[in-house]
This record gives C-alpha cells, sequence and structure tokens, in this order.
C-alpha cells in the first residue's frame, strides 16, 4: 500500500472532500469480552465508504494484529463495490494526512524540529507523511521503550531523546501514545509551538490543562471530539472542515493544537485516494479485492 499512496495528493484530496459537500453517519461502536468493534460510514465526491474496525487487547499475545478491519468503497450512483482492502494501512495514511492538512492551515511552512511522542503505528505514519510535505532540520523521537524509539528516530534520519527534552526543544509536536497520563505539557512548550495529538479516545490523555490554557482554542477533526476524549474538553473548538472553509476561526494563544480522534470522512478520503491511484495504473478494476 505504501507504493499506492502518494501523501501530497491525499491531501489535496482530504481538503478538497472537506470544502465539498459530503456526509457522514454518527459512529457506531460494540464491546464483547474485552474487543472493540465500530463501524464508520460516510459519502461524497460520487462515492460510500464503509469501514469495519476491531480492536482486540489479547492479539499481540497471538502475534497478531491489535487492530483488524476492513475498508469499502461504492459508486453513490449504483452501489458497485470498487474497493475492498484492510483498513490498517489507509487508518494510518488518512490520519497522518489530515494531521499535516491541520498543520498547514494552522500556518506552520516547514523547518526547525520535529518531535514525536510514540514509536508506534501511527508515530510511523507521521514521520512518513510530515517528512515528505515538510522540511525539518532535526528530527526527535521519545518513548516508553528505548529499543522501539531509537530504531524508528534511526529509520528517519533522527535520534530519540528524552520527552521533556523533545517538548523543550521542538517547533512540532506529535503525540501518538496509549497514554492515560497527559505526555505533553503546556509549560514546557516553546512559544509558537505546534501540537498534534492523535493518540486513541478516552481515557488516553495526551494534553494536560496548561496545553489547552495556553492555546486558548482547539483545532478537532470532529464535532463530538470532547465525547470521545477529555483533550478536547474545557477548551473552544473548532472543526477542521468549518476552519478550511473559512466559516469558524479561532483566537489563538501562543500555542496551535490539533486534536484528532477519527472521522469516517478521512477513511472516505483514503478509499477514493487509494482506488483512484489503483485505477490510474491499472492495477485495480471496478470490482477487484486488492
Amino acid at each position: 500500500m505504501g507504493s499506492v499512496v502518494e501523501p501530497r495528493s491525499l491531501i489535496r484530496l482530504l481538503e478538497e472532500l472537506l470544502r465539498s459537500e459530503h456526509a457522514e453517519a454518527p459512529r457506531s461502536s460494540i464491546s464483547l469480552e474485552g474487543s472493540w468493534l465500530g463501524a464508520m460510514v460516510a459519502g461524497g465526491m460520487g462515492y460510500f465508504s464503509a469501514k469495519i474496525v476491531g480492536v482486540y487487547p489479547g492479539n499481540p499475545s497471538r502475534r497478531l494484529p491489535l487492530v483488524r478491519g476492513v475498508l469499502l468503497l461504492f459508486r453513490s450512483s449504483d452501489g458497485e463495490k470498487v474497493l475492498d482492502i484492510p483498513a490498517e494501512e489507509p487508518t494510518g495514511w488518512r490520519t497522518a494526512a489530515a494531521s499535516a492538512l491541520a498543520l498547514s492551515k494552522l500556518g506552520f511552512g516547514g523547518g526547525g524540529v520535529l518531535g514525536v511522542i510514540g514509536a508506534g503505528v501511527q508515530a510511523r505514519y507521521h514521520l512518513r507523511v510530515l517528512t515528505s510535505v515538510f522540511r525539518f532540520d532535526e528530527i526527535l523521537v521519545a518513548s516508553r521503550r528505548v529499543e522501539t524509539g531509537e530504531r524508528l528516530a534511526r529509520e528517519f534520519g533522527g535520534r530519540r531523546v528524552g520527552r521533556r527534552e523533545l517538548l523543550k526543544r521542538s517547533h512540532v509536536v506529535i503525540a501518538a501514545t496509549n497514554s492515560t497520563d497527559p505526555v505533553v505539557e503546556g509549560g514546557l512548550l516553546r512559544r509558537g509551538a505546534y501540537v498534534a495529538s492523535v493518540g486513541a479516545p478516552r481515557p488516553v490523555r495526551e494534553l494536560d490543562d496548561q496545553v489547552k490554557r495556553r492555546a486558548g482554542c482547539m483545532l478537532v477533526d470532529s464535532d463530538i471530539a470532547c465525547e470521545e476524549s477529555d483533550d478536547a474538553c474545557g477548551v473552544e473548538t473548532v472543526t477542521l472542515r468549518d476552519y478550511v472553509r473559512g466559516v469558524a476561526s479561532c483566537r489563538w494563544g501562543d500555542v496551535y493544537v490539533y486534536k484528532s480522534v477519527g472521522t469516517p470522512v478521512f477513511d472516505l478520503a483514503a478509499a477514493i485516494h487509494i482506488y483512484e491511484r489503483l485505477r490510474g495504473s491499472g492495477s485495480v478494476s471496478t470490482s477487484s479485492r486488492v
């Protein structure tokens, strides 16, 4: 899938989709025996998408993926299924692409230090996307597991450092963790820093209250962000959709914050992008499974 996705094109398509007429249903989910399954549906630009994805805590011990799912794309005109692929990689790409779009709309143009807290799947996708669309002078990674963090840092020409050093030095901070205690401390952030928090929903908590006080406002990807994450509560919020359309604005403090909890329209953008790239290369027909 990595050879199919072109980050800049995906970001442009995501912005176009957010500006255009689209629809998305509220996310529905169920839990059973410690596992979680959710369904996300959206429509726009002539397509419907449906993502069914689950989180299975027992899988790592079985050497199976923690997160498993499927992403489907249908033509809205006749219901023809045109794409049927595993959901894990598209989810990583679309989350990072949305963060890149948010950073751009917040005014970041590149340069300085990129700091990534976490060394898992989302951390890697963010490094792949952000380093392909922005120029950075230095890359820092902070992680609980030394070996994993050092390996990820080396992969992108960076180095592993302590979390506090990362927060003090970084111009852009990406928080991609499962921590239930804040990993981004507002008292340590440099003036003018950009923060993107993409960790899992509640009970995960990545931002402390001082981050929100310093920002004064927060860009979010969903109208229901506060219902899913405490990071988005207790502060004025504006959706990325409305910010991109220019129908809402933030009164920013001295740091800029974007919070992502995931939204079906991002899955739609990823599915359309992948389908059109595959179709353009002749790798998929309108009824293929890839």
